[in-house]
């Protein structure tokens, strides 16, 4: 199967689930508006500084994104397995692996589009306004990389043990505790977490003004070491648990 076609039924399916249930769509994005006005109106009436207040916008955008993408894996393989269509894939003549990994591809393209009109309609609302570069796109996808490396180990969990729900909702509060790290600690445990370090560094660039050019190797090394560190460990349990699932027979059914 050529690769392109995947891709393009991988984004397709996408777009249609979005026209499909847009009110859905459009419901949650509202709910998620008002939480962070809350969030962010909150932290102004305690006169909080611009440099918190756009970094309070920058990683709740990150929270946004970082939920949706370990999500693709985690509760998209149990829809799958729901609506029927898991096994379907498995027999698919490209590997469910490749199909995966397009998935994921997909998905941050149609997240990315999300996440800068969430951004920008923040921006606006708020009179805070951030600094928008090329550079960006690289940060965000090389830090969302130990996110879907979490989506893989929660996916190929609830290939096995079904109902994973729970786990998935103590990830979202953990995700907020990882992004507001860097704020309330200069400790090397940021180096280790996913996606602190990484939202770090976008708050440096997006705030400080800082370019891709201004950050040191040791910095990129860190970010690149801690993302394919999670994503690696993420693909060998997604990679064990489908082999049990295989063995026992679950991909059938739910």
């Amino acid at each position: 199967m050529k690769e392109h076609i995947i891709l393009y039924s991988v984004v397709k399916k996408y777009f249609i689930e979005l026209k499909r249930y847009f009110l859905n769509t459009l419901m949650t994005m509202i709910g998620i508006f008002i939480l962070f006005m809350l969030v962010f109106f909150g932290l102004r009436s305690f006169d909080a500084g611009t440099e918190t207040l756009q970094g309070t916008i920058i990683g709740f955008a990150m929270w946004i994104f970082a939920v949706m993408a370990y999500s693709e894996m985690s509760w998209g393989l149990l829809q799958e397995a729901r609506d029927g269509t898991l096994e379907q894939l498995y027999l698919t003549p490209s590997s469910f692996r490749r199909i995966s990994a397009y998935r994921v591809l997909g998905s941050f393209i149609f997240q990315f589009v999300l996440f800068l009109a969430f951004l920008s309609i923040m921006m606006v609302v708020t009179g805070q306004y951030l600094r928008l570069n090329p550079g960006v796109v690289i940060l965000v996808g090389l830090t969302l990389l130990s996110v879907y490396g979490i989506g893989y180990m929660m996916g190929g969990l609830s290939l096995v043990f079904k109902k994973v729900q729970a786990g998935n909702q103590i990830l979202q509060f953990m995700f907020i505790l990882f992004l507001v790290l860097p704020t309330i600690t200069d400790h090397p445990i940021i180096y280790f977490v996913p996606i602190s370090w990484g939202n770090f560094l976008i708050n440096k660039m997006m705030v400080g003004g800082l370019t891709l050019l201004d950050f040191t190797l040791i910095e990129y090394g860190i970010l690149l070491l801690n993302s394919f560190a999670y994503l690696i460990v993420g693909l060998i349990i997604f990679r064990v648990m489908e082999k049990i699932a295989k063995k026992r027979g679950l991909l059938g059914h739910y």
